[in-house]
């Protein structure tokens, strides 16, 4: 048996959040020789909980997510409440979240009792754990890194002559897109085919709407080779999703959101991803971006529709440019690797542990009450 304390994740889905903020950092505290650790789908047994000296809540607002807390509550087990987004203000066109966080359901009261009853609150960013202070005055800033395994990786860039504009998301971001869909139209019509506009990870139907132009099939047309304007490129499993990014060799890369509270208690990981690529990248001035930006990354920031009209144009223009943002990217990238990072997560719940070992007692001192 290991003698390694134990850390449980109960994660809430099988999305980009549970890989970022679960398996991911499990895989690696356990590889690195730092901990035990593992990770459960929503409903972890009683034992399983009985067995952890630290467990990390990504499920939450539930009924079962409630239960589990009481459950370690009365049996002394340390928790830490996980968020990677300020649910508070979810958009209702985010059609990933707002079914749940909304004002007619419970999840958010029921979360924030989550984490005012928990050992502390684990969040991504330093604007998120601003936000969530006032529920628990305990907060662990853990960010998101990359699996250098996955992301490292030779670049190349497609010899046809078009640019290609690309934008990588899951359904929560129709404001983000809704934000620079016409600035877009206007700088592919300004150039007649010789741009492209591709997006990658929602689908057909998610898509609806945002654009006021519709997606082209892919490989163009059989006669002229016309392209259209834009491409839709379905989302890829997660384990490949690296290499599928990389496979779309961007121009230039793009990632809007709406400056708002929860645009700017979102993380830096899609910046983290698209200079693991070399991707040069146009972004919204929002907190997280700029605190990238402070750390090195190549952004070029835009706001208004001239702005991203201009930025969009100087890097159609400039090819020095964007090949020298693209090296300056992946560069920067090598700084977010998590196999240099995952020692500064490890001291992080060490020292949680130790404090919860001082209050709470130990492991090996619980007895399930019945």
């Amino acid at each position: 048996m290991s003698n390694l304390r134990k850390i449980l994740f109960v994660s809430r889905d099988d999305g980009g959040c549970s890989f970022y903020r679960c398996h991911q950092p499990s895989k690696f505290l356990k590889r690195s020789g730092l901990f035990d650790s593992e990770v459960v789908f929503r409903t972890p047994s009683p034992d399983q909980l009985m067995s952890a000296d630290l467990v990390v809540m990504q499920e939450m607002g539930t009924v079962n997510a409630s239960n589990l807390a009481r459950f370690m509550i009365e049996n002394r087990i340390p928790y830490l409440t996980e968020f990677d987004d300020f649910v508070h203000h979810v958009s209702p066109r985010n059609q990933g979240g707002y079914g749940c966080w909304n004002p007619s359901t419970l999840y958010v009261h029921r979360s924030m009792e989550l984490a005012r009853s928990g050992f502390g609150i684990q969040v991504s960013t330093p604007q998120l754990a601003r936000e969530y202070h006032v529920y628990n005055p305990t907060v662990h800033v853990i960010p998101n890194w990359l699996d250098k395994d996955l992301w490292d990786q030779p670049a190349s860039r497609k010899a046809d002559g078009k640019i290609r504009i690309g934008w990588a998301g899951g359904n929560a971001h129709a404001d983000d897109l809704a934000m620079i869909s016409k600035v877009l139209e206007r700088v592919l019509i300004e150039h007649k085919g010789d741009v492209v506009f591709e997006t990658f990870g929602m689908t057909a139907q998610e898509l609806h709407g945002s654009f006021p132009f519709q997606a082209s099939p892919t490989g163009g047309c059989e006669k002229c080779g016309h392209e259209g304007m834009m491409h839709h490129y379905p989302g890829e499993p997660l384990q490949t999703y690296p290499t599928a990014l990389l496979s779309k060799s961007w121009d230039i890369a793009l990632a809007p959101v709406v400056n708002n509270a929860f645009g700017n208690c979102k993380s830096d990981i899609k910046i983290k991803e698209y200079s693991a690529c070399g991707f040069p990248v146009i972004a919204s001035p929002v907190q997280p971006y700029r605190d990238a930006s402070r750390a090195g990354a190549p952004l070029v920031f835009a706001e208004t529709f001239e702005e991203w009209y201009d930025a969009l144009k100087n890097l159609i223009r400039s090819e020095t440019e964007r090949r020298q943002r693209s090296n300056d990217a992946r560069k920067w990238s090598e700084k977010n690797w998590i196999q240099d990072r995952i020692s500064e997560t490890g001291i992080v719940y060490k020292e949680i542990i130790d404090l919860s070992e001082q209050v709470l007692g130990k492991k090996s001192d619980r007895i399930i009450k019945p």
